[in-house]
Order: structure tokens, then C-alpha cells, then sequence
């Protein structure tokens, strides 16, 4: 399921795969305006200021990360095509040790870029 709001002007939209969107809407209020403020960066075309490349999930899809009080936040999404950005998975990272992305969230992420490039393919 994709949701679609409203396009802002001369801001590409946002769709959400999956969850995603009930996910973000749970998290903490600092975090979501964080994750906001970095979303709208990709939407205007810029590069979220904490952000890495995740060529393992699918191409040209990247990871925003937010820290806030003591928790990590991340947020998985692919900017390339025009129409939107897409959020392919939202999730608190849960592990206290080492910065690596949990396998489990970017098989998740994995399959929801596979199903959206499919999409795409059969329209």
C-alpha cells in the first residue's frame, strides 16, 4: 500500500511503502520533526545532512539517520525517480552496540524496493 498526500509546490512527493507512514507517526514528536526536516531536503533535491548510501537494499536507495535522546532513527527511502521519493521502511534501531543497520530492516527495505521497481516495470 502507497499513500500519497499532497504535492507542496516544487517539492516532489512523498509515498510510503508499506507501514512506513503509521511507523513515522509513532515515533517521538523532536524525532519526526527531524526526520521532516531531512525528507523535505530530498524532496528538494538535496542530500539529507546525515545520510548514508545503501547499494545493498537496491540502487540509488540511501538511509537518513536521526539520534535523539539516546535513541536512533532511521528512515530508508529512494530519491531517483521523478514522480516521488519513496519511503521504503522506517524503524527505531533497537541495537546498542556497533552501527550497522540489523540485516531483518534492509531485507525488509530490500523487498519493498523489488515490489515498487515491479510496479513501475508493469505500468
Amino acid at each position: 500500500m502507497c499513500y500519497k498526500p499532497l504535492r507542496l509546490r516544487g517539492l516532489k512527493e512523498i509515498h510510503w511503502r508499506g507501514n512506513s507512514r503509521q511507523i513515522a507517526h509513532g515515533f517521538p514528536k523532536g524525532v519526526r520533526v527531524k526526520l521532516g526536516k531531512e525528507l523535505t531536503r530530498v524532496q528538494m533535491g538535496l542530500q539529507p545532512r546525515d545520510g548514508r548510501w545503501l547499494t545493498g537494499v537496491g540502487d540509488h536507495v540511501q538511509e537518513v539517520r536521526v539520534a535523539h535522546d539516546k535513541g536512533a532513527y532511521r528512515v530508508i527511502f529512494v530519491a531517483i525517480f521523478s514522480e516521488a521519493v519513496h519511503v521504503l521502511h522506517v524503524f527505531q534501531k533497537k541495537s546498542k552496540t556497533g552501527k550497522a543497520t540489523p540485516q531483518s530492516e534492509l531485507d525488509l527495505a530490500a523487498r519493498r524496493y523489488r515490489e515498487l521497481v515491479k510496479e513501475r516495470l508493469e505500468s
